[in-house]
């Protein structure tokens, strides 16, 4: 019993399941604000897409592991120790059939004419591989290095789901998804800058070395206040169809979510604002998940109630 819980903590540790509890927020705001009303929601494509998206990001993790396990060892000795108690072997062959489920579920898409849904896939997994794997390994190019999970992830996740009820985009939409994955992005960027001296030792060349700490951290907190794009999307939908007292609720999530937003992006803001930069990163990286989740979610909720 004691080695099996001990599997599935690794487990969940090389897929990286505190980071994946605001994920969800990902595919579900394209997916709410994509279809026409809740019942359109509640289909059955909503969930595969669900499912598309963790067939993705999952391996994504578990590939990252893989290749980080030498430097891992150095620095996150969980995590080098966590591949040791799965077995490299187990991991591979997950790899394998996490990706196939991916493509499984994209060609289905692709019966259904949800082209651009299932392009949207087909870049999740090539960004998914290609930010880790050798000969690419993008997470070590420099100013190439966040495009993979800004765009593969931050971006096409929300963007197909949005495909899956729609056939056409429109200028508001591309506000929001702008908005949203720079938001993102400006959180990660602070997970980044934390890594700055174990990433350059280990010949791993992010934005934090292109740019600099400070200013890598400036554009953090910049992108991190793009959320408010995402908002006024929001607010938008519900300007368009505000009917009174019934919109009241929709109306008090919004002004919830646009708080929460700049809650975030100033504590973002505050990283930069001290001498040890790289520390502060460490100390506010672990504010992270709290980030994803307390922004990603009230604009879930919502999105949920704008159709109805």
């Amino acid at each position: 019993m004691t080695e099996k819980r001990s599997k599935i903590k690794a487990f969940l540790e090389i897929s990286r399941a505190k980071l994946l509890l605001g994920s969800l927020g990902l595919p579900l705001a394209g997916l709410l604000l994509g279809a026409g009303n809740i019942n359109e929601f509640m289909n059955l494509k909503s969930l595969l897409y669900v499912l598309l998206h963790y067939s993705i990001i999952v391996p994504a993790c578990h590939l990252n592991c893989l290749c980080d396990y030498n430097v891992d060892r150095k620095y996150k000795r969980y995590m080098s120790e966590s591949v040791d108690i799965l077995g490299k072997r187990l991991i591979k062959v997950l790899i394998v059939v996490e990706f196939s489920i991916a493509v499984l579920i994209i060609l289905y898409f692709v019966t259904l004419g949800r082209i651009v849904t299932s392009v949207c896939g087909v870049f999740g997994i090539i960004s998914a591989i290609t930010y880790s794997a050798e000969p690419f390994r993008i997470k070590k190019r420099g100013f190439l290095s966040p495009f993979p999970v800004m765009i593969g992830m931050y971006t096409l996740s929300p963007l197909g789901g949005w495909f899956v009820f729609r056939d056409g985009i429109d200028l508001p939409f591309i506000m929001f998804i702008v908005g949203y994955a720079l938001m993102n992005e400006g959180f990660t960027l602070v997970n980044t800058c934390e890594d700055y001296s174990e990433d350059k030792a280990e010949g791993i060349k992010t934005w934090a070395h292109v740019f600099g700490l400070k200013r890598t951290l400036q554009i953090s907190a910049i992108f991190s206040f793009c959320g408010l794009l995402s908002i006024m999307y929001l607010g938008y939908k519900i300007y368009l169809s505000f009917d009174g007292l019934k919109d009241m609720p929709d109306a008090i999530l919004l002004i919830l979510s646009a708080i929460l937003v700049l809650k975030a992006a100033f504590e973002v803001n505050d990283v930069r604002k001290g001498e040890n930069l790289e520390q502060r990163a460490k100390l506010y990286g672990k504010k992270l998940v709290r980030w994803f989740v307390s922004t990603r979610y009230p604009m879930v909720l919502t999105a949920l109630l704008v159709p109805l």
